[in-house]
């Protein structure tokens, strides 16, 4: 680097001051700003007394944090460097530029300016090593989801049924909304949890029927078996193209090959709104996160999709927030499957994810709470929360009352 690219110098025409080391006025030649002209601060400058004081400090000289005088006068460096970690990963993982931009200030509260400082710096900065190919990011139509959230069809969805019944129209307006819950022509009446990434992008959807005890309904299936009405949107709408007799568009093809159907948390996009602080609760079911979310509003409630869908990948767009683990009742501690093989409860699970920087607690409120019976059906929160009589006012929550279980770690 010349001498003119850096931005504190020594002028050729000194300005001259007291020498901090051996006190001698108009001895030391002091630092200016090329930016500025101003002089640095008094103790940068280097003494004329070379063989009796040798004193020098350089701007550019670090001291014991790691950092120089020129270091701390970056506004890069004002910034916590886990941001630039973060955004780096989030880069690497195929996030967009506006959408690290827009996770860095909802997560970790940076200011819009902030946060594009940090953006700017890490996308254009070259990799030093040869990164392997991004993950391909597989998404499902626009038109295809915006048809399915539509208003419109609210009355269609036995979902927003039932959460009108509970809550009251107002109220199950605003939850459909909030967690973009959408109108599958499945079954009449069936439901789409979508999953929907910071990108606004769908990557997935779960498709479901409910009973009118909030229950899955059934269907017979071509053997005369009762199965659950539950299926995922990629399988609905191959089904769809089938029984149309209409070529199945490559896209799908492609999602259906290829595409992971959960790759992120139900209800992932109140994080655009929610304030940086707030509490992330994470439950296994949509519907549970739903019901939830209704009785304590305070927190963001996201639902995982299964017990073992867990994941840190899932996670990592939650990294740096407060994270609480609901889960289901026999979900908290590990049990022994059929094969003889341990499946991992969530307390396990969330002891992994405290190793890999993950802040995460796990909360024992339903094995506390439940009875043999309970247990034994495998309930969960939202279960225990729709046993309390729906409104009668049609509003929610009710005047006067108070709620009921949430929080417990």
């Amino acid at each position: 680097m010349t001498a003119s690219a850096y931005r504190y110098r020594l002028p050729r025409k000194a300005i001259k001051g007291t020498c901090p080391q051996c006190g001698r006025q108009r001895a030391l030649s002091r630092y200016v700003d090329n930016q500025t002209g101003e002089a640095l601060p008094d103790e940068f400058g280097r003494c004329d007394r070379e063989d009796h004081c040798g004193y020098h400090l350089s701007p550019y000289h670090k001291i014991a944090d790691g950092l120089s005088y020129a270091d701390s006068q970056n506004p890069l460096n004002r910034l916590p460097k886990e941001w630039f970690r973060m955004v780096g990963k989030w880069k690497r993982s195929g996030m967009l530029a506006q959408g690290c931009q827009d996770t860095l200030v909802q997560m970790e509260g940076a200011t819009d300016e902030q946060a594009q400082q940090v953006v700017k710096y890490v996308f254009s900065r070259p990799s030093l090593l040869p990164l392997s190919p991004l993950p391909s990011i597989h998404a499902l139509p626009n038109d295809v989801f915006c048809s399915s959230v539509a208003t419109r069809r609210y009355g269609q969805n036995q979902f927003y049924l039932l959460l009108s019944r509970q809550f009251g129209m107002s109220k199950a307006h605003e939850l459909m909304q909030r967690f973009q819950i959408g109108t599958s022509s499945r079954w009449p009446g069936a439901c789409v949890f979508w999953v929907v990434d910071l990108e606004k992008r769908a990557r997935g959807g779960q498709v479901v029927l409910f009973a009118d005890d909030w229950h899955k309904a059934r269907y017979t299936d071509v053997e005369g078996n009762a199965q659950p009405c539950i299926s995922s949107v990629g399988y609905c709408l191959l089904r769809y193209y089938q029984q149309q007799g209409q070529p199945v568009p490559d896209w799908l093809t492609d999602y259906q090959n290829n595409a992971d159907r959960w790759p992120v948390p139900f209800g992932l996009s109140q994080l655009r709104e929610a304030s940086a602080d707030a509490p992330i609760a994470i439950v296994e079911a949509p519907k549970t996160a739903v019901v939830c979310s209704a009785h304590f509003p305070d927190f963001v409630w996201l639902a995982i999709g299964g017990k073992s869908y867990l994941k840190p990948e899932r996670l990592e767009p939650l990294r740096g927030r407060k994270l609480i683990l609901y889960p289901d009742l026999n979900a908290f501690y590990d049990t022994v499957g059929r094969d003889g093989r341990t499946i991992k409860g969530w307390s396990t699970t969330a002891d992994e994810l405290r190793g890999q920087g993950f802040r995460v607690e796990v909360s024992s409120l339903l094995e506390e709470q439940a009875t043999d019976q309970q247990r034994a059906n495998g309930l969960d929160l939202a279960d225990f929360l729709l046993e309390q009589p729906p409104t009668s006012s049609g509003i929610w929550p009710p005047p006067g009352s108070q709620p009921q279980y949430p929080p417990n770690p």
